[in-house]
């Protein structure tokens, strides 16, 4: 499988990865993620009242386009969080005034900024707390580290927290707070990249709780007491769903990829219950009544089917992708909406096709700004190792291999394009986590991907190359390597799966999760869709807080949905795209002081949509 991000962090959707030396060109965890493509579909309004939309000001003065991020609503106003689009300066969260729903605007005095060198983007939340230690309403945003940072500084990672008692006055109550332990043990001067977050107020002993998304120790849920949010505590730092539960699954073999990307907490009877959404390993409900380690349990998880049910649909026999991103449960507890998120609408298998190695799979990781492959573009053929491709390469052809290290990925990609070469394999070199992947920030007009130092020796054709050998095995001398293929095929962007779920309201007592239908806009099952209109992966669903059968997607491109669900499936009853394109990353749903509800869009390019679903 290609992937779009750092295979050190998310594989499939990226999380962390460093510079070895400054300047070597190491995108962030989040480079490709929301790098949509231009274009849009057609403007529709099905079902949908549009109140009215407010522009956002970009402070750094280079506009909006895919600047805003996500959304959320308490009282008079909502926050949109500014994201490192298209430069990562002044980012963090828009202010907004949404008390005249029909005319939203921009609190200008009231950004609430992140350090520099990090960003907000994913998660945006704010909760009313009231004890001893803290009584207002509190916002909460994550921080992920700007790409081509040096290794963190003490102003980089975790989440902050502001006081918005007077939304028009954010004061800062605890900035950059999280988990400072590295994957190796260690602890570092900033807490960990943090791609998302979650808090929540147990009512049984009125402590209050936030969630972290981990983009360096992957597979932990973090869980931090935020009781008094000026000294935030850590009480779960070891929540390994995998290692604890066994939430994984062996088939379809591409289902590798397993870590918390996104998590709600909703009160059940006498428990708290976090769904969590562990991308390839699926939706989980956990009971975090008591958050600490070895009273969390395991309430129910799902499994991905042996084939896409949307490709199926169309006479496609092919695994599913995974990505459980997002979830909501209903108001009734009986059913769940998750969103699988893909960015990519092309299934890129790499083989290794001659050598010791003939017939294996590998993971490889496209740098920044090469050619992508797709249904256009194929790596296919022998290769060449070049060494470390530091100095001007000897003329060649067909693929350069290239270990990474000394000098920049950039320079190793404009070495080998200079030597002739149609197209470049980076692999890790020898370190404790050879293992591990990154992005390369570089640009040219070859594909240009990285591979982990275990699949650039099987490349090599070294004998006897294993998981628990390869970071300690030496580079063999430049030479011929392995051919190998690299191609795409069609699979389709992200959709949306619909699940009941049994959640009994006594602790200690387990449940059940069962897919009962998949939903996709037409057009993301389409290959004609799949370029030049824009992402069209769902991204988030907002249940309606007063109806077990409505729910609301923002689909990027495809624009805000609406669906009708149940028992008997998912069942599409509205539909809002703009004028000109619509590109939602954000959807929630808001009440004014009066109950009249809203249903709330962050459009990635303008600012805040507010609609009415008139179904």
């Amino acid at each position: 499988m290609l992937s779009t991000g750092v295979s050190s962090a998310h594989p499939d959707h990226p999380g962390g990865g460093r510079e070895d030396f400054p300047g070597e060109g190491v995108a962030d965890g989040m480079y490709k993620q929301h790098d949509g493509e231009e274009g849009h579909l057609p403007p529709v309004n099905n079902n949908i009242t549009l109140v009215g939309k407010g522009e956002v000001t970009n402070p750094a003065g280079t506009g909006n386009t895919g600047r805003v991020a996500d959304v959320t609503a308490h009282g008079d106003y909502a926050y949109l969080t500014a994201f490192r689009e298209p430069t990562c300066e002044q980012t963090g969260v828009h202010v907004m005034d949404i008390s005249d729903p029909a005319n939203p605007a921009e609190v200008l005095d009231a950004f609430i900024p992140t350090s520099a060198g990090s960003y907000a983007g994913e998660g945006i939340q704010v909760i009313h707390v009231e004890n001893a230690s803290f009584t207002g309403d509190l916002l909460a945003h994550q921080n992920e580290t700007c790409p081509g940072q040096t290794p963190p500084a003490p102003n980089r990672g975790g989440i902050s927290l502001w006081d918005v008692t007077d939304p028009r006055d954010p004061k800062p109550v605890a900035l950059h707070t999280g988990d400072f332990s590295n994957p190796s043990g260690a602890t570092d001067p900033a807490p960990n990249s943090t791609h998302s977050m979650r808090m929540w107020t147990n009512n049984f002993d009125n402590r209050s709780y936030v969630a972290l998304v981990d983009n360096e120790e992957l597979a932990d849920v973090d869980i931090m007491d935020i009781t008094n949010p000026y000294a935030p505590v850590m009480v779960n730092d070891t929540l390994d769903l995998v290692a604890q539960f066994g939430v994984n699954q062996a088939t379809p073999s591409n289902l590798t990829s397993t870590f918390s990307h996104d998590m709600m907490i909703t009160k059940v009877g006498q428990r708290y219950v976090m769904n969590v959404n562990y991308w390839d390993g699926g939706y989980v409900l956990l009971d975090v009544t008591d958050p600490r380690p070895g009273k969390v349990a395991l309430i129910a998880e799902s499994d991905y089917g042996p084939l896409d049910e949307e490709r199926l649909a169309r006479g496609h026999s092919i695994s599913p992708e995974g990505n459980a991103h997002q979830s909501e449960l209903s108001p009734n507890n009986k059913f769940m909406i998750g969103t699988d998120e893909d960015f990519n609408p092309y299934r890129v298998t790499a083989t290794i096709d001659s050598g010791p190695y003939a017939g294996q799979s590998y993971i490889a990781t496209q740098a920044s700004n090469t050619p992508p492959i797709d249904q256009n573009t194929t790596i296919s053929g022998p290769t060449t190792y070049v060494g470390e491709g530091c100095a001007p390469v000897a003329p060649g052809t067909g693929t350069a291999l290239v270990e990474r290290g000394t000098c920049a990925f950039q320079v190793k990609l404009d070495n080998i394009t200079a030597a002739g070469y149609s197209a470049g394999i980076v692999f890790q070199n020898a370190r404790p986590d050879c293992l591990a992947g990154v992005t390369m920030l570089a640009s040219g007009t070859l594909p240009y991907v990285f591979v982990n130092r275990l699949n650039g020796l099987k490349l090599l054709g070294v004998p006897g190359v294993t998981e628990a050998n390869a970071c300690t095995t030496a580079s063999p001398s430049p030479g011929p390597g392995e051919t190998t293929t690299i191609k795409a095929v069609f699979d389709g962007w992200g959709y949306v799966r619909l699940f009941s779920t049994s959640i009994p309201h006594k602790a200690g007592t387990t449940g059940a999760i069962s897919q009962l239908d998949t939903y996709s806009v037409p057009e993301a099952q389409d290959p004609a869709y799949a370029t030049g209109f824009g992402d069209l992966s769902v991204h988030e669903v907002a249940m309606d807080p007063d109806n077990s059968s409505l729910a609301y997607l923002s689909y990027y491109a495809a624009g805000l949905r609406v669906l009708e669900y149940g028992k008997n499936g998912i069942q599409e009853v509205g539909a809002f795209i703009d004028e000109g394109g619509s590109n939602f990353w954000g959807v929630e749903v808001w009440k004014d002081e009066n109950g009249e509800k809203y249903i709330l869009g962050s459009d990635r390019d303008f600012g805040l949509y507010v609609f009415k679903y008139n179904g």
